[in-house]
């Protein structure tokens, strides 16, 4: 366990049913087109990390396909108020940890085109932009990049 910045304890564990609704809260203030909690509660048998002080403030959802040694991140979030203090990195960390120990080759992820910040977060990390998918090229916002992260 750390302490974060206003010297609360601060822990990254595994996600339990009981973190739905607090899940769902930071779900809602980070993304326009929201999972609802079914589409969460699958999502616990995965990699499914909360960053957690008094409360939760940020979660990851990653899979793994063992049999293609492949990985994907689903989701990362974190509550605005609680952005820039590094806690998306923290949650990545963890993951590809774990993604590592079970001997997948690579990682996958898609971020909206609008999102720089959150893409440099990810090219930190060493993922790269293999392509743009534009799904309505009416709308920007229904851009995204597809990114890959392989690992030697």
């Amino acid at each position: 366990m750390g302490y974060s910045q206003e010297g609360v304890r601060s822990q990254i564990r595994l996600a339990v049913p009981e973190d739905l609704p607090q899940i769902l809260a930071v779900e809602r203030l980070c993304f326009d087109k929201q999972w609802q909690e079914s589409e969460f509660r699958p999502a616990l048998r995965d990699i499914f990390f909360v960053y957690e002080e008094d409360q939760v403030l940020g979660f990851i959802i990653a899979c793994c396909c063992e049999i293609a040694k492949k990985g994907v991140i689903m989701r990362v979030a974190v509550h605005p108020e609680a952005q820039g203090r590094g806690i998306a990195s923290q949650l990545m960390q963890k993951a590809l940890n774990i993604l590592r120990e079970r001997k997948v080759t690579c990682v996958e992820l898609d971020v909206e085109i609008t999102k720089t910040d959150v893409k440099r977060l990810y090219e930190k990390f060493g993922f790269k932009t293999l392509k743009v998918v534009n799904i309505d090229s009416d709308y920007e916002n229904d851009a995204f990049y597809i990114m890959k992260l392989r690992f030697v």
